[in-house]
């Protein structure tokens, strides 16, 4: 009898070169042609390329579908008072920056309607809001003290300022001599009773306002040699070249206290570099409010360079 055992068996398998074969004309084995045989190898090619990649592409949408979705920020809201209305209005702070320009007036003037044969124009809700204050239109706080503070030693000097120096403008450029200290009264405060040369050298009045008598009288014996303007902009930080308040802690003077005491002052870095000269005979008053008030913030004293 014929036995199978001895008779080799041949194990059936798809071919990977044809995994993406479909019809009978996709199968290339056996072909001779080597034309016909490439043509065929490309079909299956292409087939398998266009396959991969719906795959990836249905892969890349699954795996988006499955990620949190991020919400768009939602842009800040800037509470505002509208007059008319009396109430608190919220508006989108890029809104806010397009009603409110540098320059512009921040109450726009208007006609009264009995003064112009015009119809009252109606105004916008915008064009009544009055709060919040642009940043042009607010003084930062240091360089309002600074302000305030020379404001008030001003209106301390006014009773002993000979009153035919008083300027019918605003201006300070009148020249004059202070009294005699013996005529001043007695509220006026130490620091400021006026020095030898205050009385004797015309000057202008914003060098009475310095609140130490050494370093007026420097001022005073440098006039004509230094710029007097630049030394008012950076005492007050530069307010009124629109710089911010973080100007003043480079180049100006910040008031601490009473400003009519020099321990009420502290001198920045930048001043010190730029008029450290105006100091000389006083520096060692002036470090050492400066440095009392810098020890207050945790920072490193400041040394006066000879």
């Amino acid at each position: 009898m014929f036995s199978h055992q001895n008779v080799p068996t041949i194990q059936l398998q798809p071919m990977s070169q044809l995994a993406e074969a479909i019809y009978r004309e996709d199968d290339w084995t056996g072909l001779t042609d080597a034309a016909a045989r490439r043509k065929r190898q490309n079909r299956l090619n292409v087939r398998a390329y266009r396959k991969r990649r719906a795959q990836q592409s249905k892969a890349s949408s699954n795996l988006a579908s499955t990620r949190p979705k991020q919400t768009a920020p939602t842009e800040t809201q800037i509470p505002c008072w509208v007059e008319r209305q009396q109430r608190v209005v919220h508006i989108p702070a890029l809104a806010l920056t397009r009603i409110y320009k540098a320059g512009r007036p921040l109450i726009p003037w208007q006609s009264a309607p009995f003064l112009t044969s015009e119809k009252p124009r109606k105004i916008s809700l915008f064009g009544e809001i009055i709060f919040p204050l642009s940043s042009d239109h607010l003084i930062p706080l240091l360089q309002f003290n600074v302000l305030r503070g020379l404001l008030t030693l001003r209106h301390l000097l006014s009773p002993i300022r000979p009153q035919d120096s008083q300027p019918n403008e605003c201006s300070s450029a009148a020249l004059y001599v202070l009294p005699d200290i013996s005529s001043c009264p007695e509220s006026l405060p130490e620091a400021l009773k006026p020095t030898y040369l205050q009385q004797t050298v015309p000057h202008e009045e914003w060098v009475d306002s310095i609140p130490h008598p050494v370093w007026r009288d420097n001022v005073i014996q440098a006039l004509g040699t230094f710029d007097e303007d630049q030394l008012w902009s950076d005492t007050i930080g530069g307010l009124f070249e629109g710089f911010p308040s973080s100007e003043i802690e480079k180049r100006g003077v910040i008031c601490w206290s009473t400003p009519w005491h020099p321990s009420g002052w502290e001198i920045s870095a930048g001043f010190l570099r730029r008029w450290g000269w105006s100091f000389k005979g006083c520096e060692a008053d002036v470090m050492e409010t400066t440095n009392k008030w810098r020890a207050l913030r945790g920072e490193n004293p400041l040394a006066f360079e000879y």
